[in-house]
């Protein structure tokens, strides 16, 4: 018998089997129908919510950014936060997700460097427009010192970024070179 479902609500049980199923088996051996069979849908509802799979792994995988993403923007948020505060949650956030996040094994795998690429820009968009915002708030109270926290925030974050990437380094080690080099910075 076919259950009947919100158009909102099926769209996202597609999701969530569709990154399921190219973390499973990789994106190229996905196809719409591995997605849909695990949806437990008809390939044509695959079909009516997405062009194609680039469309459906891109839609999927931007909303994983986002949850990947809403810790550290939630941090950035808060704007009262002293700068030694902010890194603290930064930390403990970073040191955690290293580990915990759900589809690792799938965007860290060797041959699948585009799609952790991917991933990490999509993560960018999220975090990036209110670290700068953050930082800007930092130099409007005066607790760094920043003529230009737009250039300085683009520094920063490209900066701890390629440090965040080097994943032979323990992600303590880190994130003690990154608050380091951000203090020397902005003090």
């Amino acid at each position: 018998m076919r259950i009947s479902k919100e158009p909102e609500v099926r769209k996202q049980e597609i999701l969530d089997m569709a990154m399921k199923v190219f973390a499973r088996k990789g994106y190229e051996a996905t196809t719409m129908k591995d997605i849909a069979k695990e949806a437990q849908v008809v390939p044509g509802l695959c079909y009516h919510y997405f062009q194609n799979k680039q469309e459906l792994y891109q839609t999927a995988m931007t909303q994983y950014a986002k949850k990947c993403s809403s810790a550290f923007t939630a941090v950035f948020q808060q704007q009262d936060l002293k700068l030694e505060q902010c890194l603290d949650m930064i930390e403990k956030i970073a040191v955690h997700q290293e580990t915990e996040y759900s589809y690792k094994d799938f965007f860290d795998k060797e041959g699948n460097e585009l799609f952790h690429q991917q991933l990490t820009q999509c993560m960018s968009k999220e975090i990036f427009p209110v670290m700068k915002k953050y930082l800007q708030c930092l130099a409007d109270r005066g607790e760094i010192q920043c003529s230009d926290t737009e250039m300085m925030a683009h520094f920063v974050w490209a900066a701890q970024l390629e440090v965040i990437l080097m994943e032979e380094i323990p992600m303590e080690d880190r994130m003690a070179f990154i608050r380091k080099m951000v203090n020397k910075l902005l003090k």
